[in-house]
């Protein structure tokens, strides 16, 4: 039997071989890449109210490519940034309703809608859009923001919930919120300062033109 010396000599002077060495590092970048799931499979999408029903979709490869399109063509600052994740949130949420959850959402929460499968209030809207937001920034698509906590604005008679992103550099905070537009439909992108400045009394109003 080899003692630990001897397997050690006879590992280095196999490395020392390019051959070997060529194959031992081959195999092993095969193993990580085989052992990694793409991120755009088993998405898990919530809606029903309050997250209330989650359905897993996963998006093909063709799908993928479309909503990193968005950010093909390099920002110049963090503004032009914003502009890209505002197209590809609506994209992804096309793609996503191919596939079921939320193909008929519509803006608000529609309280005579007849079902509320598929349907999204501002939780489930939130969720996702953080999901999405999660997604860009694991395959590095940001290259000016960092994904945060969601936020709430809470007011005398209801809350509102939505996404965050965070500038890198500045480290002011900005809002991505889905709710009030139909699905696929750009999402109102404002400074979470603005967005949070609502009337006491209502949580639900759009401020995102003020």
């Amino acid at each position: 039997m080899l003692s630990c010396r001897q397997l050690e000599s006879i590992l280095a002077a196999s490395l020392r071989q390019p051959t070997f060495l060529f194959l031992l590092l081959s195999a092993w970048s095969f193993s990580g890449w085989v052992g990694a799931d793409p991120v755009y499979r088993e998405i898990v999408v919530c809606h029903g109210f309050g997250c209330n029903i989650q359905s897993t979709i996963s998006l093909s490869k063709s799908e993928w490519r479309s909503v990193t399109g968005w950010f093909k063509e390099s920002t110049p600052d963090a503004k032009a940034e914003r502009n890209q994740i505002r197209h590809a949130i609506g994209w992804m949420e096309v793609l996503v309703g191919r596939h079921g959850p939320g193909r008929k959402d519509r803006a608000l929460d529609l309280q005579h809608v007849t079902s509320k499968i598929g349907q999204m209030d501002c939780i489930d809207e939130s969720i996702n859009t953080t999901t999405y937001l999660k997604m860009f920034e694991k395959q590095s698509l940001l290259r000016w923001h960092r994904v945060v906590e969601r936020i709430q604005r809470r007011a005398l008679f209801d809350a509102h919930w939505a996404s965050q992103v965070e500038e890198i550099f500045t480290g002011n905070r900005y809002v991505i919120d889905s709710w009030f537009q139909d699905n696929g439909m750009l999402p109102n992108v404002q400074e979470a300062k603005d967005w949070s400045d609502i009337p006491f009394f209502t949580a639900l109003r759009n401020n995102s033109a003020d």
